[in-house]
């Protein structure tokens, strides 16, 4: 889970590094509504699924921990 997660994490944080540099020379109306459509959406889904993957590794742990 560790591993998803730091792998997920660093390929959002890539995506949105470089659509902060794309968006300093690309600004028009066609720019702001792909970011609206697609990078802002993607933005909250892997915060989502970040805190999802948290609380699985906490479970998976928990249960380790029970199972022992």
């Amino acid at each position: 889970m560790v591993t998803a997660k730091a792998q997920i994490s660093k390929a959002t944080k890539i995506l949105i590094l470089k659509w902060n540099d794309a968006s300093e020379h690309w600004d028009d109306p066609v720019s702001r509504a792909m970011e609206k459509k697609h990078i802002d959406p993607l933005r909250a889904s892997v915060r989502s699924a970040i805190a999802a993957m948290d609380n699985m590794g906490e479970l998976l742990t928990r249960a380790e921990q029970e199972c022992s």
